[in-house]
């Protein structure tokens, strides 16, 4: 079905892919492996016809039997979309964000079926049956991406790249950013599609354990080179590479230390209307509280609310403080001692600025006027995080996952704050920039004495960075304790079902 054979890609005298070879058959699944900027992304773009412009591509691409690599524009469009389908990476940068969903599906279907006319309501039929088939309501065709939890919008790409029945779909990152249940959720549906329609699969992941029940085959790639490849039985029973081994290992973290300290942060009944509700803990300076939930339980509007970039009622105190009570002016004042590391890198930054002006813009924001240290402020909080100086005069696009996380996390604290609210803070990086990323934050924890609120759905990274952990469920607080002392039952209490009025309600709201 689908043959690589010498793939490369040049950019410059830069090698990013060097002779990619692989062979996959109809039905079957192809998982390709490997630490951020090993060239999973450019390499399933290139399967697609979508290479960088400024690159050379070599080898050949076999689709059929042809020799699909040195294609026409025009080839590609009649492939793209019809023969294969692709999931992106982000749904929230691929899905268009004042469209509907209707709207997207319609134009996925007319565009590659212009001699094949559809009447309005045979089109509405087959919009509602793609939903079906994705497991969403035909009512989410009304709905903008902003208005899906994150496992829907993930379903709805999916619709899309199904849409005209593909004989290859490849999927990158498909279960990115999403909870442990409704990862295995959209694998399995990734898996069902592929039975019901014989579909060949490339499912890219930095993930080596999520691969283990889905792929028949697994490429690891490092650095643009294929370090191992082989059956998915031999890659996890007899690992030949030192690299896949470390990739096949758990984390060698130790939980943190008990900290005795007085409350930086009391929360108190807070509420978000019909979002989340009745949620009361407290937080010690030095103390890391885990936030754990499904998607959609209502964490990243916890965090937000805590920031109060949504409204909310109930008791804030923060450094002593009423947090909810302060004038805006005031809040502005303030806004440095409680920061907030997001979960989307990509979207964090202005892609039209360079590190160097967005590390900029929060100190002068900050500390008005107090130019005379702004360069040595800047080059300390790179290194900090263990990035190269050189690294301020790139722009977003130019830097890994991993160097792009780092980045928030020296953005957030060259404000010397006392509390840091990271949301999703691992998600998206494969397990050697996890590790990194953990040490990180645990050595700049250890030197600065500052607070940590870490919302994840990952209880390995809460186990090993947080003394206690707070569980969420549609919005209601169900524990709150230390891991060993949790409900034997709070996993299942936790992996509740998607509330989609959470979301549809997060439209009306208005930051403060």
């Amino acid at each position: 079905m689908l043959k690589c054979r010498g793939l490369s890609f040049t950019l410059g005298e830069q090698v990013l892919l060097d002779n990619i070879h692989f062979s996959l058959p109809a039905g079957e699944t192809l998982a390709i492996v490997g630490e951020s900027g090993a060239g999973k992304t450019l390499l399933s773009k290139i399967m697609v016809g979508l290479a960088p412009a400024d690159g050379q591509v070599q080898g050949e691409v076999y689709l059929e039997n042809q020799n699909i690599a040195s294609g026409s524009d025009q080839d590609w469009r009649a492939l793209r979309g019809n023969v294969i389908g692709r999931v992106a990476q982000e749904p929230l940068s691929a899905l268009n964000p004042v469209k509907r969903a209707e709207w997207m599906l319609a134009r996925a279907i007319r565009l590659h079926q212009m001699n094949q006319r559809l009447s309005k309501s045979q089109l509405r039929t087959k919009i509602d049956n793609l939903l079906l088939q994705v497991g969403l309501l035909p009512e989410h065709k009304r709905r903008f991406p902003h208005q899906l939890s994150g496992g829907q919008r993930q379903r709805l790409l999916i619709a899309i790249a199904i849409a005209n029945s593909p004989k290859l779909l490849i999927a990158d990152e498909p279960s990115t950013a999403l909870d442990e249940k409704t990862q295995r959720q959209i694998l399995n549906l990734l898996k069902h599609l592929q039975q019901q329609l014989n579909m060949a699969l490339v499912l890219i992941t930095h993930d080596l354990q999520l691969v283990r029940d889905i792929a028949e085959q697994v490429l690891v790639l490092k650095q643009g080179r294929i370090v191992e490849q082989g059956s998915t039985r031999q890659i996890f029973s007899q690992p030949a590479h030192d690299y896949t081994r470390m990739l096949l290992e758990h984390d060698p973290f130790r939980q943190p230390e008990a900290v005795a300290s007085f409350p930086v942060l009391r929360v108190k009944d807070l509420s978000v209307d019909k979002i989340i509700s009745g949620i009361s803990f407290e937080l010690a300076l030095g103390e890391n509280l885990g936030i754990l939930g499904e998607s959609g339980a209502g964490k990243s509007t916890l965090a937000k609310a805590l920031l109060r970039l949504l409204p909310a009622t109930g008791t804030i105190e923060f450094d002593g403080q009423s947090w909810l009570q302060l004038s805006r002016k005031a809040l502005r004042a303030q806004r440095g001692k409680m920061q907030f590391v997001f979960q989307d890198t990509a979207a964090s930054f202005n892609p039209r600025l360079t590190i160097r002006h967005s590390l900029k813009d929060v100190y002068l924001a900050q500390f008005t006027g107090q130019t005379q240290r702004l360069e040595s402020k800047l080059r300390e909080a790179m290194r900090e995080v263990g990035l190269d100086e050189a690294l301020l005069y790139r722009y977003p696009h130019e830097l890994s996952g991993g160097q792009r996380q780092r980045v928030m996390i020296a953005r957030a604290l060259i404000l010397s704050p006392k509390l840091l609210i990271l949301d999703e803070p691992t998600t998206a990086l494969d397990q050697l920039n996890r590790r990194n990323i953990i040490t990180l934050i645990q050595r700049l924890q250890a030197e600065r004495h500052f607070s940590l609120i870490v919302i994840s759905h990952d209880q390995g990274l809460l186990a090993n960075l947080c003394h206690r952990s707070l569980v969420l469920s549609q919005g209601q607080q169900i524990a709150l304790g230390k891991w060993p002392h949790l409900p034997d039952d709070c996993d299942q209490r936790s992996d509740c079902r998607e509330d989609e009025n959470r979301n549809r309600k997060l439209t009306s709201l208005q930051v403060v």
